[in-house]
């Protein structure tokens, strides 16, 4: 009975020591970085936060393990555990140095790293080329490492942690820096890091795993770590990666859902593919958050179910109210629509005339309660849409409508009818349009706004102003405020002498000398706006008769700036370029008997006048449609060729050929704006010696209004060159032809509406056929090219599939040249473009790239030995030299293959690396070169 008793005491204590030792188990230390935002960092409150210490967290419940959180300095972080003062660290890449210390668990998440290089050294494309630059790095990351592993020599500059190196890389003491994907906490240091080191412009380190460790040899602990996320569903994993980060990290890419039908915000295109400004604001967003989007066209009430039924993850833009609420979620107000009330054939001067009328709207305008009250006296109507409101207006049985007036001015240009309807500008309303997501969504939502607030009033309003035609109906306001100087800018401004400005003779209206030897014109006037009243500089204007001299003269240093430079790659290596300032759309004169020119391909075999010197010779000399060129001094000497018959038409800026064609010596003479060419834009040229001036000259220009360039534009050239276009009156004072270059497209397509029905599809077919396909070959052209890898990358990330791009070269284009003559070698490249045509499948994409370049995406393939089979295949095929007028000649092939996601997860990415391994090619005599 004893020993029972003994056994039965002895049996609950050791129970009981057992309970206590477990209610007072120790837990686990867990060491992190401070600063690795958004995966694991502290927060303003001290807390850890951030996507892996949620992972970890859902693992202490999933395992009943009670953990804590200790947060270091990255390196600091490494040495705690190394030192045993804690038992795992949340998450860090693998490396040489790493693994002689430490054991890995398996992955629990993926970061992509990058070399972030500073906008001036855009050209930069390969790490080789980051050789005399010092790079920024977290003491203790990986980068280093990994950079070491693929190329030696590099030069690092340390740092003690992330918010140190961003605060050095904006103190300009690097030019390159290493990080993470992801974005910053800070949306002040975001913006200000992002305009000189921009997303487009940073090369890929590695796509790497972040792997839980322990120190070397607890295969216990690293045992559980692992069951413990195997555990774990793939469901609570992306709950907490759009928790924090937006969206699914692994597809990295955003479905919004668009609502086609209301231009200019959002239509569908020629292309089938969505356009507009609401289409431009969420590029723009896509482009400073690195996050890929993908348009989803529906009516407005499928647009909705999208998002609801999670087929879209944002809408593109509704207009959410008190009256019109959707239950979503606003995640951001991208921008406000201007509603006008318009009446038919008569001006109205007060709302009273509409006492016991009808009035349209409809039914989706959240003001109806606002105009109701407006208009107590009058009789509502609702329709569908400004259609339907502009046809009942004319049938009389509407007096007069309200409706977005930027809207509204595109459908009655579009049906020729401008001029038959008046704005009352004294009522209008304002509907706020927001960004929605589902309200589970609160991580997205607040990726939305913080992406947004990475983007400045001034990038938003040069979006506006491009496509809301009338200044008065746009709602975003560049920000006006004088500029703010650095104490190094300002003492950089105060030490410049005056500063040389070239300018033309005799280049009205833009710039000319007047009769007092001075330099008078548009550019005269920009100038003393921008550079000696904004800036306190003094000018110099130096005369020049002819382009070329003035070009020449600002490369070599002889004159410091000019302005109306065009900027093109070629003169990018020996010019700096200011932001653009002044739209300058091109034309061409013509004689009045001859059809109307609107695009190159109607210049075929004819004779064309231009300026010696200006950039857009090369491409009419190689754009294989037989133009013949007349190289004249000036403006002048161009429109008399036309006139004299030694030319077909003479091409020159728009607003320059109005002035000079409002004389009655040219009366037979007409002209016409350039589709190939109406958005080209004016820049000042500016000698490299005053690189630090660019950011200052960048802030000026961006303070240029656009009511000061109206007034500019009034001043030099008023209305006397718009009376000799054929195609559009202006009596109701539109700025739009040198204000909105984009909408010369537009009024294209509705003068040949008017004029010839018949022909409009045609036009249209050739005016998108042109954006999109080069003319020798017809094969899709670089726009094109850039579109379908986007397709490709898009369709490949979310089937978690490989695909290849090929670049490929004729490297021997300029010996046939030489050997056989331009048109025999041109007949060879096209015998070759044909060739390679023939061995793409439907489903790939054959896209020419440059002049002797090309681009082929291979979609759906399962391997690299499969494309290197193709890419060997198409190098072999080059073997047999063609014969041409009894000739034999023979293309050597250069290839460089890259495959999606190994060599890139971008498009940049992966033509950058297909490109450096297609010169290797080219060193070693001509082959297929492909990544190891």
């Amino acid at each position: 009975m004893k020993s029972l008793i003994y056994f039965i005491v002895g049996s609950f204590l050791l129970l009981s020591s057992s309970l206590i030792a477990a209610e007072t188990e120790r837990p686990l230390i867990l060491v992190m970085g401070e600063d690795s935002y958004p995966y694991q960092f502290v927060d303003d409150n001290g807390d850890a936060k951030g996507v892996l210490v949620d992972l970890w967290r859902e693992w202490a419940l999933q395992t009943k393990t009670p953990v804590v959180f200790v947060a270091r300095h990255w390196k600091d972080s490494l040495v705690q555990l190394e030192e045993g003062k804690a038992d795992i660290h949340l998450g860090m890449g693998r490396t040489v140095e790493r693994e002689a210390v430490f054991d890995f668990a398996d992955s629990v998440s993926t970061v992509s790293t990058y070399l972030y290089l500073r906008k001036s050294l855009k050209d930069k494309a390969a790490f080789s080329d980051l050789l005399p630059y010092r790079i920024g790095v977290v003491r203790g990351s990986s980068h280093e490492s990994i950079l070491h592993a693929q190329i030696s020599g590099l030069n690092f500059r340390y740092y003690k942690s992330r918010a140190a190196l961003l605060n050095g890389v904006i103190n300009g003491e690097v030019d390159v820096f290493a990080g993470m994907e992801g974005y910053l906490r800070d949306t002040v240091i975001s913006r200000t890091v992002l305009e000189e080191f921009p997303l487009d412009n940073r090369l890929l380190i590695k796509k790497t795993l972040i792997l839980p460790a322990v120190t070397k040899g607890n295969k216990a602990l690293l045992d559980k770590v692992n069951q413990g996320f195997a555990a774990m569903s793939q469901t609570i994993r992306d709950e907490i990666d759009k928790r924090w980060l937006g969206y699914n990290h692994d597809v990295n890419t955003l479905v919004i859902a668009t609502t086609t039908g209301i231009p200019p915000f959002v239509d569908l295109g020629g292309d089938g593919e969505p356009h507009g400004m609401y289409i431009d604001i969420w590029k723009l967003w896509s482009k400073k958050t690195g996050i890929n989007v993908l348009f989803k066209p529906a009516s407005m009430a499928d647009t909705l179910e999208d998002i609801n039924y999670r087929r879209a993850d944002i809408h593109i833009g509704y207009p959410e109210s008190d009256t019109m609420k959707t239950n979503l979620t606003r995640a951001w107000q991208i921008y406000q629509v201007k509603s006008r009330l318009f009446s038919y054939q008569q001006s109205l001067k007060t709302v009273d005339e509409l006492k016991g009328k009808r009035v349209g709207a409809v039914p989706t305008a959240p003001y109806l309660d606002k105009l109701k009250a407006s208009l107590p006296d009058s009789e509502l109507k609702l329709y569908a849409n400004v259609t339907q409101m502009i046809a009942a207006a004319k049938q009389g049985h509407i007096s007069a409508f309200v409706a977005s007036s930027t809207w509204t001015q595109h459908y009655l240009l579009k049906l020729a009818s401008w001029g038959d309807f008046h704005q009352f500008h004294e009522l209008s309303f304002l509907t706020n349009i927001y960004a929605l997501t589902r309200n589970e969504d609160k991580g997205l939502a607040q990726r939305i706004e913080a992406g947004f607030n990475l983007i400045t009033q001034q990038e938003l309003a040069q979006i506006e102003s491009k496509w809301v035609l009338d200044p008065e109906d746009r709602t975003i306001a560049k920000s006006q405020e004088s500029l703010e100087f650095t104490p190094e800018q300002m003492r950089y401004l105060a030490s410049l002498k005056p500063l040389k400005i070239g300018y033309l003779r005799d280049w009205r209206p833009m710039e000319f000398q007047g009769d007092d030897k001075q330099f008078m014109g548009i550019n005269s006037e920009i100038s003393q706006l921008l550079l000696a009243n904004k800036l306190n500089l003094r000018l110099e204007p130096i005369v020049f008769d002819e382009w070329n001299e003035l070009l020449d003269a600002l490369k070599r240093g002889d004159i410091d700036i000019a302005g109306s430079v065009a900027q093109t790659p070629d003169r990018e290596k020996e010019l700096l370029f200011s932001a653009s300032y002044w739209p300058s759309p091109w034309g061409l004169v013509t004689n009045l008997s001859q059809i109307s020119i609107f695009n190159l391909s109607q210049l075929s075999g004819k004779r064309l006048a231009i300026v010696a010197g200006y950039h857009l010779i090369p491409n009419l000399m190689n754009n294989g449609l037989g133009i013949e060129l007349v190289l004249v001094p000036n403006t002048r000497a161009g429109i008399d060729a036309v006139a004299q018959g030694k030319a077909d038409a003479f091409i020159e800026k728009v607003v320059n050929m109005g002035v000079e064609l409002k004389g009655d010596d040219y009366r037979g003479l007409k002209m016409s704006v350039l589709a190939d060419y109406a958005a080209e834009q004016s820049y000042f040229g500016v000698n490299p010696s005053l690189k630090p001036l660019m950011p200052i000259l960048d802030k000026a220009i961006a303070q240029l209004s656009k009511d000061q360039k109206t007034q500019i534009y009034q001043h030099w050239v008023a209305d006397e060159q718009t009376s000799k276009l054929d195609y559009l009156s202006w009596q109701h004072g539109f700025f739009a032809l040198l204000t909105i270059s984009l909408f010369a497209l537009l009024f294209v397509v509705w003068w040949i509406r008017r004029h010839n029905v018949a022909e409009i599809s045609s036009v249209k077919q050739q005016l998108a056929n042109l954006g999109q396909f080069d003319p020798r070959t017809g094969l899709p052209n670089r726009s094109l090219l850039d579109d379908r890898l986007e397709q490709a990358l898009l369709l490949h990330r979310r089937e978690m599939l490989p695909f290849a791009v090929l670049f490929i070269c004729f490297d021997n284009i300029r010996e046939l040249n030489q050997e056989f003559g331009h048109k025999l070698a041109e007949r060879a490249l096209l015998l070759g473009a044909q060739k390679l045509k023939a061995t793409a499948r439907k489903s790939d994409t054959l896209a020419k790239f440059s002049e002797n370049e090309f681009v082929m995406v291979l979609n759906r393939v399962k391997d690299l030995d499969k494309v290197c089979q193709v890419a060997d295949g198409i190098v072999g095929g080059f073997g047999t030299p063609f014969v041409i007028d009894g000739k034999d000649v023979a293309l050597s092939v250069s290839i460089g293959v890259a495959m999606y996601p190994n060599d890139g997860d971008n498009a940049l990415e992966l033509l950058k690396f297909a490109d450096k391994l297609m010169s290797r090619a080219v060193q070693n005599g001509g082959r297929c070169y492909r990544s190891a």
